[in-house]
């Protein structure tokens, strides 16, 4: 979608950014400004990434930083409001730790993969920011992306980065072909090396499709029209569901894309009519023209207490109901999902994470991807820590992780960089139904059968 985006929003925005490099109090900001260094150990200046796409560097550890990171998120658009927390919840890791990953000094960047233009992610934006972080030879890697088309641009520019290759972890993507075999050329096309650089903390979509059919059974739903925007997370993550809808045992009466630049979709959902569904499934995000498409949606097949609308977490978050964030009111009724437990839900170490970084929103609710977000940065550093401070060597050690009560409670890292062995929050999914904000229905594990079922639909 071109997703306009007002003057003020766009002010508030780099507003935001700027507060979010300049930290919120402790320790002095020893960077050189938008396109600075910082002298540092570690064989030579740490220099800082394009200020057309960064924050400033920033360190603020003692003594001189002698390697960088970077998270890489779209902050312009619907999903911003998540990715600001998720920008400050690595930040606030740091601070954590000092600004250090055991003996090594680490400075941090917030960069941008979105464009006014479009209002979200921008494949020429991701492009030229994966090549300029295979160029900085102080970067060790990646807290990124948040969505998985931009994620199949830039994995395989950084895995063939100098120094044999360079670490992307993501907090959010969830298509499931980044990693697992997929009809064509997928997951292959994106490792040229033949050497896997690429890991995430979140589950994938053939288990978000198997929730989501599961939850409509428990419903009453027995038919499905499954809709899908054409980019790989929205596809996939249709393909996912349509497949474990069917092995749940609903029929799917049409499963059709659309493009998310049209003025309206009555059409569209005159079609569909047609069809008689219980439910409709929709492969999108927020920042595709969402609120359009859900208005025509009620507007044609009725309201989503009559004709149910199940939203994956391309949409999770409250701004979908809010017109100025480019959701609707409309969206009220539907049902949403995304990884994890609500914020009240967690324990242990996570609780303790929420208890402090609550300080820094200033009354905001904790989102649920700022856990995620903390989570895939502490990863990061751990992994720096544990490594001779070369990318070859960070990778191997994000491959060899074991978290034992983390943010997201127990899990390691399989051979595509996928979840293994993974206990509490990091298996689990939340429900929510919509009013004027997101109310949390139940938390739940995905179903082994449907997933494969998931799975088999991508593949196909």
């Amino acid at each position: 979608m071109k997703k306009r985006v007002s003057i003020g929003l766009l002010l508030a925005a780099v507003g935001a950014l700027a507060l979010v490099a300049a930290g919120c109090g402790g320790g002095s900001n020893k960077s050189g400004g938008g396109g600075g260094s910082t002298s540092g150990g570690g064989g030579g200046k740490v220099s800082a990434l394009p200020a057309s796409s960064c924050s400033p560097l920033e360190y603020k550890g003692s003594g001189d930083a002698q390697y960088l990171i970077a998270s890489d998120l779209p902050m312009q658009g619907g999903s911003r409001t998540q990715t600001l927390q998720m920008v400050a919840a690595i930040r606030y890791v740091l601070d954590q730790q000092k600004w250090k990953a055991g003996k090594y000094n680490v400075a941090y960047q917030a960069c941008d993969d979105s464009t006014a233009q479009l209002g979200k992610w921008d494949p020429d934006k991701c492009s030229a920011n994966a090549h300029a972080y295979a160029q900085n030879s102080k970067l060790l890697g990646v807290v990124g992306t948040f969505n998985s088309g931009c994620a199949a641009i830039e994995i395989p520019v950084l895995n063939q980065a100098p120094g044999g290759g360079l670490q992307l972890l993501s907090p959010a993507n969830t298509y499931g072909c980044l990693t697992e075999p997929c009809a064509g050329d997928e997951p292959e096309k994106y490792y040229p090396s033949g050497k896997r650089n690429y890991a995430r903390v979140a589950p994938s979509d053939p288990n978000q499709g198997a929730v989501d059919a599961k939850f409509l059974v428990s419903q009453g739903v027995k038919s499905v029209s499954v809709l899908n925007d054409k980019e790989a997370y929205g596809l996939g993550v249709a393909k996912n569901f349509a497949g474990a809808a069917k092995a749940a045992g609903m029929t799917v009466t049409g499963f059709t894309a659309y493009d998310p630049k049209q003025a309206n979709f009555r059409a569209l959902f005159t079609r569909i009519k047609g069809q008689n569904p219980d439910a409709i499934f929709i492969g999108g995000l927020i920042d595709e023209n969402s609120g359009q498409l859900i208005n025509d949606k009620v507007a044609i097949l009725g309201s989503n207490d009559q004709v149910k609308l199940m939203l994956p977490d391309g949409f999770t978050t409250d701004a979908v109901f809010s017109r100025s964030e480019g959701g609707t009111p409309n969206a009220k009724g539907a049902f949403f999902s995304v990884a994890g437990v609500g914020i009240d839900k967690y324990k242990g170490a996570a609780q303790t994470f929420i208890s402090g970084f609550k300080s820094k929103l200033k009354g905001k609710a904790v989102d649920p991807y700022a856990i995620l977000g903390a989570q895939a940065g502490k990863v990061l550093l751990d992994a720096i820590a544990k490594s001779d401070g070369t990318r070859s060597d960070v990778i191997a050690k994000v491959f060899a992780t074991k978290v034992s009560n983390g943010l997201i409670g127990n899990f390691a890292f399989n051979k595509n960089g996928d979840l293994t062995g993974a206990k509490g929050a990091a298996v689990l999914f939340t429900i929510y139904k919509g009013t004027n904000h997101l109310n949390t229905l139940l938390t739940t594990a995905p179903d082994p059968k449907l997933v494969a079922a998931a799975r088999k639909e991508a593949a196909g």
